[in-house]
């Protein structure tokens, strides 16, 4: 086994063990996403998600890559009020608090700037496009002169 497999391997066990480390940390919580350190001085980074929450997000627990041990827990139900009223703000960001109708409405608010933009360009064309001058319009009876 070349070093570059072992290295990988090693980087596996090391990121379940931090996985098993964050679960234990939040155990109502379910893991989501692990940040897998690239930096000698960086962390390994779980972010986890609980029943309440809106986002995958929320919960993180950030862990020693060479001790093992936790060096920061960001527990969303512990949260200061502030947080918790930019958690949820998420659930209104991405439309997924009122399901599938919310969703197809979101999608409609989201083409509107489109459509009022061609909407307004054919509006500007026609209103720029010069009219044709006819025996009976006003400018024609102003401009021409009859002997």
């Amino acid at each position: 086994m070349d070093t570059r497999r072992l290295q990988i391997a090693l980087l596996f066990i090391i990121a379940f063990l931090s996985n098993i480390t964050a679960i234990a940390t939040i155990p109502e919580a379910k893991p989501s996403v692990i940040s897998v350190p690239t930096k000698p001085d960086a962390v390994f980074t779980v972010y986890l998600k609980q029943p309440q929450d809106a986002q995958y997000l929320a919960n993180k627990v950030d862990i020693d890559r060479y001790s093992g041990k936790v060096l920061h827990v960001i527990n969303s139900k512990k949260a200061q009020l502030g947080d918790r009223i930019l958690n949820a703000f998420v659930p209104i960001h991405y439309g997924t608090f009122g399901g599938l109708p919310t969703r197809i409405l979101y999608v409609f608010v989201g083409l509107t700037p489109t459509i009022l933009f061609f909407t307004g360009l054919v509006m500007y064309r026609l209103r720029r496009r010069p009219q044709k001058v006819t025996e009976n319009s006003t400018y024609s009876r102003i401009h021409t002169r009859r002997n």
